[in-house]
């Protein structure tokens, strides 16, 4: 049977939220076997699977690498995400 090294077919697209927004990037991958897909974040292990998707804070701000892997190689593509402060502006009134 035909072995193949893994192949992005869909990369995830940078992303600019407001705090408190959920946030979705995809990504998928084709190869025989089947590559495993990780999202990495500063080196850690943030998720598995083609789906990422939380409620961002600021702190969560950066880059984003979706790694396919299968025994024959590794394919990586990267994404930003630009997550935004909401600023509430407050408006006094005052009484005369």
């Amino acid at each position: 049977f035909l072995t193949d090294g893994p192949s992005l077919t869909t990369r995830p697209t940078d992303q600019t939220v407001v705090e408190g927004a959920t946030v979705t990037f995809s990504c998928y991958s084709i190869g025989n076997p089947v590559p495993d897909i990780v999202w990495i974040k500063d080196g850690k292990t943030v998720a598995t699977g083609n789906i990422l998707s939380f409620e961002t804070s600021r702190n969560q701000s950066g880059k984003y690498w979706c790694s396919a892997k299968n025994d024959l190689k590794t394919v990586n593509t990267s994404v930003n995400l630009d997550v935004n402060v909401s600023v509430a502006i407050l408006s006094l009134s005052l009484a005369r």
